[in-house]
């Protein structure tokens, strides 16, 4: 697969960051945070304290420290990555193109249902808006290309590779399913009567249903790829098969016999021949070259990154996740 940056995105941490921080410090959005430079105490007065418990407070400043003690390296690291890399392409004239960004998006909302339900999951679980996820891929390619940029790949270990991972680039079949499990093929039947009679699914899938998982949800079993290793291979291929909304049943399954509903279905769009090579291309160079990581580490050295202030500095020192962040340019 190809190297990513699995770390959480630079701008996540920095918003994570930023925000917490406002609020601790009491700033409303707009104004301009500025730190106070002062020293928690072990007593705060009325106006500092934030929050009790017991007899003992804790003060705005206090959070404020947790806070730089806890992501502030993380956050740095990323602050001084992001410069590097931007002035390592603007060095080199390298740019990652709108219609690469495009690209490389239209690739990371494989597997969900459209766009907008891609840029709400990105919302809801790391708190990134849809421009904030542009440019967190606009500098991963930037720094995919700066890592890439001396590596050959010919056509022949292109063509080897597509034949040994074909299935990798094929079209993704998506079936959206609910059903109702039970033991015998007489209650499937029976069910299925109710069904006929106009009886709701989701109600009869919490009456009946063995599959203690999916029968509070109606026994909404949500998107199944038509290749699930975990899902029966009777009902993906009774799935092939069905209309939108049509029940089918019983099915035998390893757990007993399946009522199922197909609620939707999607597959993804074929993608171009030159686009799959282009793409085969890149993890073949990802393997030869130098890792993301190792590059990260040459951009800080080359432009001789430093951290200036004393309390953050030994904090990335302590931190396992950027224990090497400055080579040997930081100093204890």
């Amino acid at each position: 697969m190809r190297e990513t940056i699995r770390r959480m995105p630079p701008l996540v941490l920095l918003a994570l960051l930023t925000t917490l921080m406002m609020i601790a410090s009491g700033c409303n959005k707009g104004e301009e945070l500025a730190p106070s430079g002062n020293e928690p105490s072990g007593t705060a007065s009325d106006d500092d304290v934030i929050a009790t418990v017991g007899t003992m407070s804790i003060s705005r400043q206090q959070l404020l420290d947790r806070l730089l003690a806890s992501y502030g390296s993380q956050v740095l690291r990323s602050m001084i990555l992001a410069e590097a890399v931007s002035a390592e392409a603007k060095s080199l004239r390298i740019e990652a193109t709108d219609e690469e960004l495009d690209r490389e998006l239209a690739m990371m909302r494989q597997g969900y249902e459209n766009e907008e339900e891609f840029y709400r999951s990105m919302n809801e679980q790391l708190g990134m808006t849809r421009e904030e996820v542009r440019e967190d891929a606009r500098y991963r390619l930037l720094l995919e290309k700066l890592t890439l940029r001396t590596v050959t790949v010919t056509a022949e270990e292109i063509d080897r590779y597509l034949d040994e991972h074909r299935e990798q680039f094929d079209p993704v079949k998506k079936y959206q399913l609910a059903h109702i499990l039970v033991q015998t093929e007489k209650s499937a039947r029976e069910i299925l009567i109710k069904l006929e009679q106009g009886e709701d699914f989701a109600e009869l899938a919490r009456a009946f249903s063995l599959d203690d998982f999916t029968a509070d949800q109606g026994g909404e079993l949500g998107w199944v790829e038509s290749d699930d290793p975990f899902a029966a291979e009777s009902v993906l291929t009774a799935a092939a098969s069905m209309q939108v909304g049509e029940v089918r049943g019983p099915i035998p399954t390893d757990q007993g016999f399946a009522i199922i509903r197909l609620n939707g279905r999607s597959q993804t769009q074929s993608r171009p021949m030159e686009e799959i090579r282009e793409e085969a291309r890149k993890q073949l160079a990802l393997g030869k070259g130098v890792s993301v990581r190792d590059m990260e580490q040459q951009l800080l050295r080359k432009y001789e990154a430093s951290v200036k202030d004393s309390k953050l500095q030994a904090s990335l020192w302590s931190s396992a996740l950027t224990l090497d962040l400055l080579g040997s340019n930081q100093t204890t």
